[in-house]
């Protein structure tokens, strides 16, 4: 049943990889607008690292069991992505956690939404079973219920200045 679920995660990797390049200058113009950042960068060094990494991540999937026995999902993964790298930091996020079985509620930072609601619609496309990836948006307090829900499992996001302080048990109660 592991090796299955792996399998299946992994082709769910490789779509999601293969569909980022079907929409690579939809999603350059969507991260360009998100954050400001020139469209040369998000159409030449952005759009095609998220889709290598979704790649990357399936291959991880094929061998999960196998290097790592044992290995169980650890469920529902709450991830929280800041502003200047939207599209690539949601695939840091989202491809190793689809990758070893788990489901994703991603919150993008408040600012730059964007790309990771046009990341939504095409996991939709794809055939992604209808909550393995959620995209909730809103301000630090939509954050904080994030980490605060008791069905969210395992809580990442990248360190801010001033969400950090607000989230210690995202890091074993490290303030």
């Amino acid at each position: 049943m592991a090796g299955a679920y792996a399998t299946r995660a992994g082709s769910l990797s490789l779509r999601t990889g293969a569909d980022r390049q079907k929409h690579s200058r939809r999603l350059a113009v969507l991260e360009t607008m998100d954050n400001g950042k020139p469209i040369r960068e998000s159409r030449d060094i952005d759009i095609p690292l998220v889709a290598r990494h979704f790649y990357y991540h399936a291959g991880w999937a094929q061998l999960l069991h196998q290097e790592f026995p044992g290995y169980e999902a650890c469920g529902v993964v709450g991830q929280i992505i800041p502003w200047n790298f939207p599209m690539l930091m949601l695939a840091w996020k989202i491809a190793p956690a689809l990758a070893t079985g788990n489901t994703v509620v991603l919150k993008p930072a408040e600012f730059t939404p964007l790309t990771a609601l046009a990341f939504a619609e095409i996991c939709a496309e794809i055939g992604l079973p209808p909550g393995v990836v959620n995209i909730v948006t809103g301000d630090g307090l939509t954050g904080e219920a994030l980490v605060k829900h008791p069905g969210v499992a395992k809580n990442r996001f990248h360190r801010f200045y001033r969400s950090g302080p607000r989230h210690p048990q995202c890091d074993g109660g490290q303030p």
